[in-house]
Parts: structure tokens; sequence; C-alpha cells
């Protein structure tokens, strides 16, 4: 992939400060560091991080995957994405794992876990992305 880093800048990526911390190709892992205050809220049984901002990594993390085998000028986009939350995710340090399970000219099967700091898992995930052109 060409310029991997840069986007961590923006958008999604800069608001969750994520980053890369392992490519292969067809294999990502995405970390972020999930506060209470931007992701999350305080519960009963203490503070847990909001879906949403576990659905987000899981998808930076499937999007990387596919990306990560694409060809010169594709860009792959997420046009499913679903998310199973197997528990609460505490705030702290979370990783997304991402792999390509199959990839044809136009599409890509990713599947993934969302992982807590120890691994615990937290959520699992599996995408559909379309290959477009950059």
């Amino acid at each position: 992939m060409h310029g991997m880093g840069a986007f961590e800048r923006f958008g999604m990526w800069a608001n969750l400060g994520a980053r890369v911390a392992d490519m292969t190709p067809g294999e990502v892992v995405v970390e972020a560091y999930l506060t209470t205050d931007a992701h999350g809220f305080p519960t009963s049984r203490g503070a847990i991080v909001h879906g949403g901002a576990i659905a987000a990594l899981a998808d930076m993390a499937l999007a990387s995957a596919g990306a990560s085998v694409a060809r010169d000028g594709q860009v792959a986009t997420t046009v499913d994405l679903k998310i199973d939350f197997m528990q609460t995710a505490q705030p702290g340090r979370l990783r997304a794992r991402g792999r390509v399970r199959r990839r044809t000219r136009r599409l890509c099967f990713t599947a993934g876990t969302v992982e807590q700091e120890d691994g615990t898992a937290v959520a699992e995930a599996s995408a559909v992305l379309a290959y477009v052109a950059g």
C-alpha cells in the first residue's frame, strides 16, 4: 500500500488515535488507546467503550487488510460491515485484527476481532469491501 500511515492523521483514524501496528499482505493489526472521555461513557459497573468506536476500529482493520492486497490504483471501500459484540470493552489499548478471507477482482471478504490489550476478544467482525478506482 502506498503511503500507509498518512491517512492516520485524518478523520476517524485521528479521532480514535488509531495506527497500523502490523501489516502483511492480507493481514493487518490496528491499535488504538480508547478513553472514557473521548470514546466511552460511565456506567454503574464502570466505564465502557462505545460500540461505535469498537465498530470503527474493526472497520479500519478490515478495510486495511483489503487495501493491503489491492492492485495499483484501487481503493478498498466498505460496502457491508457486521459486528458481533461479545462483551463490553474497557477503556485502554484495544487491538483490531483483520484478515482477507477471499478476494475477487472487484470484492474482498474479510474477518477479524477486536481485543482488549490482554487478548480478550470483545467483538468479532466481518466486512465485504469493493475495489474502486482511486
